[in-house]
């Protein structure tokens, strides 16, 4: 994971987080709404690549455990925090993979606005009036009381 960058003349370093899986949850102490909570209140997108033998790329076959890598929670995550799902079952597609999120990480702008005074959960949806553009951002935030923390989700373990 890369950091903000610092400092006078120091160029801000964009963040997240890349998961590298076989797509199948097998170990989990958290549910992914629960990893989307953590990595929305830090503000980080999270990627996703599914690295699966291409006998197994639900893209090709379209049934088994490997169609939960694109239907299951992983999808719902990466979109929940601003991020995307790749699948790659050849080495020709994790390079593309690793290419659009070094992409998108150069491509990102802030937008601030006030949250909402009211706890919970609050639905974001942002737009770019150029429909051909492709916007991606957390799907929404936590503010309040209501919102659950990163260390409330930990000690919830």
């Amino acid at each position: 994971m890369a950091s903000e960058g610092a400092g006078p003349g120091r160029v801000p370093q964009r963040c997240a987080v890349v998961v590298l899986t076989d797509g199948i949850d097998t170990r989990s102490r958290l549910t992914s709404e629960q990893v989307s909570t953590i990595a929305s209140s830090i503000d980080i997108p999270v990627y996703i690549v599914a690295v699966m033998a291409t006998i197994d790329d639900p893209r090709q076959v379209g049934m088994g455990r490997e169609r939960e890598a694109v239907t299951g929670p992983l999808p719902d995550l990466a979109r929940w925090t601003g991020g995307e799902m790749f699948t790659a079952s050849a080495p020709a597609h994790a390079s593309v993979a690793a290419r659009q999120i070094v992409d998108e990480l150069r491509h990102q702008y802030m937008i601030a606005f006030e949250a909402s005074a009211r706890g919970g959960w609050r639905p974001l949806e942002v737009r770019a009036r150029d429909r051909d553009l492709i916007v991606r951002a957390r799907s929404g935030y936590s503010s309040g009381a209501a919102g659950m923390t990163e260390s409330a989700l930990m000690k919830s373990r």
